[in-house]
């Protein structure tokens, strides 16, 4: 080690010492604000712990609410007239699905339209007798246009008994007590 002047030596001891209580002052600092941040993150922890607690009680009050508010007279021993008339039943009972084609006759389909006949039995001349605005007599005024429509009627079905295909017989049967009269079955039906 080199040789230093005495006076230098003195101001340099006082200089590594002042340096040194600085560091010693420093670390001091640094081990209380790891102190501050250990209990900080103590607190931090203890209360996230009582949040999860909570979040785990509130969570389970949900599940058990929700489990009772899905009760209805199809999953509980509940009578109907408990259920609620303004919720709708689940459609998960029917197992056909939909075909995604829509209700009536499909496109390409064969139509089955009625169609006016050239020669009805007969025609009917109808048209307004007067006027629907001023009330004005219309007879033997020009006829500038002419709708047609054509009514089908369904035929009325065969009297009972004479349906086509099927004979109907009747049998008279004597009455046993008396023996005089007889008696006609009535028609089946």
């Amino acid at each position: 080690m080199p040789s230093v002047p005495p006076p230098a030596e003195a101001a340099l001891r006082a200089r590594v010492a002042e340096l040194e209580a600085a560091n010693a002052a420093l670390r001091g600092a640094a081990a209380a604000r790891d102190e501050l941040t250990a209990a900080q993150l103590a607190a931090g922890d203890a209360q996230l712990q009582a949040a999860q607690a909570q979040l785990a009680v509130l969570a389970a009050r949900v599940g058990e609410l929700e489990r009772r508010l899905g009760k209805d007279s199809s999953t509980s021993s509940k009578p109907p007239s408990s259920d609620s008339p303004y919720k709708k039943k689940s459609r998960d009972r029917s197992l056909r699905g939909r075909s995604g084609r829509s209700p009536g006759k499909q496109p390409g389909a064969q139509s089955s339209t009625l169609k006016q006949s050239a020669d009805p039995g007969e025609t009917v001349e109808c048209g307004p007798a007067a006027c629907g605005c001023c009330g004005a007599d219309l007879t033997g005024a020009e006829v500038t246009g002419v709708q047609k429509r054509q009514v089908f009627e369904a035929s009325p079905p065969p009297p009972r008994g004479c349906m086509p295909g099927r004979r109907w017989r009747s049998a008279p049967i004597t009455c046993r007590p008396g023996g005089q009269r007889p008696w006609w079955r009535p028609w089946p039906g």
